[in-house]
């Protein structure tokens, strides 16, 4: 599986218009669009300005820098003449590249991306007054190959040292996280060995930060599974002389609650494949497999490793056997001791202060332009704000027309009528089908740009005999909003209809699962409201990235669901032996402290990925860190026990009403056992 995984970016499609789904218009335009020799190539724009007219020295270096890219870029390249700006302080040189298809692969990316790179390296920045940019469809392309090649390299780096540190103090054990990180990163390489072969028997859609968002959900899953069964195997081996009595006893009981998350998540997230946005219905697939491979590692070599390995790995908080666990006296189980005096107030209270914070989700604006997509300044925006300075601002994403060529005129008169577009003329013709072109005058992918497509898919709609397909990279950003609008109003309730219902017919109830599904749309719904209201205050976004309700839903449910069930079957549990109060208190103080170690991981590997200089990527990680947060701090040890204590057996109608267990009866709880320490206790 390890040598399928490494080809799981031969599959990678990294453009736009490959995410979106056939019945888009830009989709239908682009089939035409392939008809002209023009699809065939991107274009990169070196953009040379200076704050006053451009000099003699400037236009010769013009073209020195012309004669240099055209000897140097050799691969069917085509270097055109430079553009000057009407008043003459602004030349563009349009450099097309090849690009075989329109999904720009993996290869296909790093094709272009050298191109550019080698174009940058022959002109350089500017000197003496003159900037000098590279800008343009391949320069936006290669700037995102630079960041992602940023992201496998430093921030993988960060990422491990903080996964590291986190776990040290989570498993509280100097040895416990390589097990926990060899462990996840088997699972990570079967992972991948999978999503490959089914990306290839399916046609899946991946992109490059696919495969970077299955290596973290792998890595935060598997922790997730971890922490709990490791918590547990140390409660019972006060219990237990012979660790492998301890891991028999501990394996059914934490294994039950990490089967019925995993199957749970995994349904949810196999939801994502009803989004129309191929992306979007890639990453489904990805996040289940991630789980179930989670879940199998954690469950089987996990347990293995431990046993191998014997209590020792546990140093320097071993537990030996016959110590007494004082678990109802930490500060969780001393907390929801509290809880229990007035349920109702701390849950009601909760849910209001959650559901306020829910109210920053009435600021949003959802949309990005592609210049604000980037949290910094890669050399591909500062060309595109060169350019706009002197030139129409949408230079670098012009509007495709193909039409009848019988219609052509009407359809250029159309195109020159509309104030948001200029320079529209024939750039080529293909049989009866004529292409053209035109320039917006807004920047590429903005509220004004999109409008515009719009209001030209209208005008041309009303020609008869047109037969006018509008495509462009703008025009591909308007579908692709569309689609992330509908795919928000379909996935969203689907997915949480889902989780419910596999959660009713695993746990056989209905008022459990319900409250559990309940209490994470609600962090979910807190953590986005907060993240959305200091998007522009604190980080200066200009809007939401316009699959961040959806793809911060997936992840959340992922840790918030597994933390739930936890939560849910430790008080199933521990209530039929204590009744329904103090077995809620026992629950809650033995399962929190890990619930907030594996929150810990996940918020730290999350943050780490808010390094990645793209505005979408940073709004995804602070929500699901904030979200994660905010389940294990406030939620997990405040709302959902309020909850349960509340509705008291109620909690798991239909079933029948539980009595405590008789003193003595069933599996004796580590926390109550009244055995003196046994020194050197020891593994049979």
């Amino acid at each position: 599986m390890g040598s399928q995984g490494s080809k799981m970016f031969t599959l990678q499609k990294n453009s736009a218009i490959s995410a979106l789904p056939d019945s888009a218009e830009s989709v239908k335009a682009d089939r035409q669009y392939q008809k002209f020799p023009q699809s065939k190539r991107i274009s990169a724009l070196i953009v040379y300005q200076r704050g006053s007219a451009l000099t003699d020295a400037d236009r010769a270096r013009i073209d020195a820098d012309r004669a240099a890219v055209g000897r140097k870029i050799t691969k069917k390249a085509q270097v055109h003449e430079a553009t000057f700006a009407p008043g003459g302080d602004t030349a563009v040189v349009r450099v097309d590249l090849p690009v075989p298809g329109t999904g720009l692969s993996f290869d296909e990316t790093a094709d272009v991306a050298d191109s550019v790179r080698a174009v940058q390296h022959l002109v350089g920045r500017g000197d003496g007054g003159l900037a000098v940019a590279v800008t343009g469809q391949a320069g936006y392309a290669t700037a995102n190959a630079d960041i992602m090649s940023d992201v496998n390299t430093t921030l993988f780096l960060v990422t491990l040292l903080l996964l590291v540190l986190v776990l040290v103090v989570a498993h509280r054990s100097p040895w416990l996280w390589a097990v926990t990180l060899a462990v996840g990163g088997i699972a990570l390489a079967v992972a991948e060995g999978t999503v490959y072969l089914l990306g290839r028997a399916t046609g899946l859609t991946y992109t490059t930060l696919s495969q970077g968002l299955l290596t973290v959900l792998t890595v935060c899953v598997s922790t997730g599974y971890a922490l709990p069964l490791v918590s547990r195997y140390r409660e019972e081996l006060r219990g237990h002389a012979d660790k492998h009595e301890a891991m028999r006893a501990a394996l059914p009981r934490a294994g039950r609650a990490a089967v019925v998350s995993a199957v749970a998540v995994a349904g949810g997230l196999l939801c994502l494949t009803a989004a129309d946005l191929r992306t979007t219905r890639g990453l489904g697939p990805v996040g289940a497999v991630a789980v179930l491979c989670a879940l199998a590692a954690a469950t089987t070599l996990l347990p293995a490793v431990l046993l191998v390995f014997g209590r020792w790995i546990l140093w320097p908080l071993a537990p030996r056997y016959g110590d007494t666990a004082q678990a109802d006296a930490g500060f969780w189980g001393r907390l929801c001791g509290r809880v229990g005096r007035r349920p109702r107030t701390v849950w009601a209270v909760t849910a209001v202060v959650l559901a306020a914070l829910s109210l920053g989700l009435f600021a949003s604006r959802t949309g990005l332009s592609t210049d604000d997509s980037f949290t910094g300044e890669p050399q591909a925006v500062a060309g595109q704000r060169m350019l706009a300075r002197d030139l129409p601002a949408g230079s670098t994403s012009p509007v495709t027309v193909v039409v009848r060529s019988a219609a052509e005129e009407r359809v250029l008169a159309a195109l020159r009528a509309d104030d948001g577009l200029t320079r529209a003329g024939r750039a080529a013709r293909a049989g009866d089908l004529s292409l053209i072109t035109a320039v917006p005058t807004s920047p590429p992918a903005s509220p004004a740009a999109l409008s515009t497509v719009e209001r030209v898919r209208d005008t041309l709609r009303a020609l008869p005999g047109a037969s006018a397909g509008v495509g462009g990279p703008d025009a591909v950003a308007l579908d692709t909003a569309d689609a992330e609008s509908r795919d928000r109003e379909v996935v969203v309730p689907l997915m949480l209809l889902v989780l419910a219902v596999l959660l009713g017919l695993l746990l056989r109830a209905v008022v459990a699962p319900l409250v559990l599904v309940s209490t994470v749309f609600l962090t979910y719904t807190a953590a986005l409201g907060v993240s959305v209201a200091v998007h522009r205050p604190v980080f200066g976004f200009a809007g939401q990235e316009g699959t961040l309700a959806l793809h911060s839903l997936a992840y959340l449910v992922t840790f918030c669901v597994g933390t739930g069930v936890l939560l849910l079957t430790r008080v199933e549990e521990e209530s039929a032996r204590l009744g329904r109060p103090a077995g809620t208190v026992r629950a809650v103080a033995a399962t929190v402290p890990a619930i907030t170690g594996a929150a810990l991981v996940v918020a730290a590997l999350f943050a780490a990925l808010g390094l990645i200089p793209l505005v979408g990527i940073v709004q995804i990680a602070l929500v699901v860190a904030l979200g994660v947060l905010v389940d294990a701090f406030v939620v997990r040890p405040l709302l959902l026990p309020a909850l349960l204590m509340d509705l008291g057996e109620r909690s798991w109608w239909p079933r029948p009403r539980s009595a405590p267990a008789a003193s003595g009866a069933g599996h004796p709880a580590p926390a109550q056992s009244t055995a003196g320490t046994v020194a050197g206790g020891r593994d049979v």
